[in-house]
């Protein structure tokens, strides 16, 4: 399956994977700049400049960019090219209350089945990472061991559906990620651990849902109306 979100941040991920076309490479290389900053919402991007920076062709280029507007990440306009997509406060709300849904019916179908063989253990080792995090080490180092924990997560739930949509959730929602404040966002994590490793599912879903919905609560005033 293709993956939409950040996993490492070895030099390794700047080079096409084995069997990778240039095309995909290109998609996974700007949803990786969107977290670290290198490609930012409204940006231009001009065919020239991508056929240059990644010394690919024109078609390959247009492959790249048709897929990242297929998932919203960019948008095409006739005459005016291709620009990164800069979501308004209501697209974003939007984009939130469905990740509210999503991530809560993992968390519950996780702790559902936590149960499974050395599920507890990794969800438990995935939990101990975000604990450890500390400000200095960067926001993208936070996103790592974040969309590492919600793709266990997922993973652990066994629902592949969840696997397909969440990161395209993600890739949209992370301006302003650290907007909550430190201790706040480590609790909400231990909430979901906890219920899970508990095998409650609803506590899972609630514990779940309220983290996202107090995360939009601090980064959605970041949006233009």
């Amino acid at each position: 399956m293709p993956e939409k979100g950040v996993e490492g941040s070895s030099s390794s991920d700047r080079r096409p994977r084995k069997g990778e076309s240039a095309s995909r490479f290109i998609v996974r290389d700007v949803v990786r700049g969107l977290y670290e900053g290198r490609y930012v919402a409204g940006q231009r991007m001009a065919e020239p400049d991508l056929m240059a920076h990644y010394d690919v062709s024109r078609s390959t280029v247009r492959e790249a960019l048709k897929e990242l507007s297929s998932d919203g990440i960019v948008e095409l306009a006739a005459f005016r090219g291709a620009q990164i997509r800069k979501l308004t406060r209501a697209e974003a709300a939007n984009l939130f209350a469905v990740t509210e849904v999503i991530l809560g019916l993992a968390a519950r179908q996780a702790a559902e089945r936590i149960d499974a063989p050395q599920a507890r253990d990794r969800i438990a080792a995935a939990f101990a990472t975000i604990q450890e995090y500390r400000d200095e080490d960067g926001p993208f180092e936070f996103l790592r061991r974040r969309n590492r924990y919600f793709r266990l997560l997922v993973t652990i739930s066994g629902n592949d559906e969840i696997h397909r949509i969440l990161p395209r959730l993600q890739v949209h929602l992370i301006r302003n990620r650290l907007a909550v404040p430190a201790a706040e966002r480590i609790e909400g994590y231990r909430r979901i651990t906890e219920a899970v490793l508990a095998g409650d599912g609803p506590a899972a879903e609630n514990a779940a849902r309220h983290y996202v919905v107090r995360t939009a609560s601090c980064v959605l005033p970041h949006f233009p109306d």
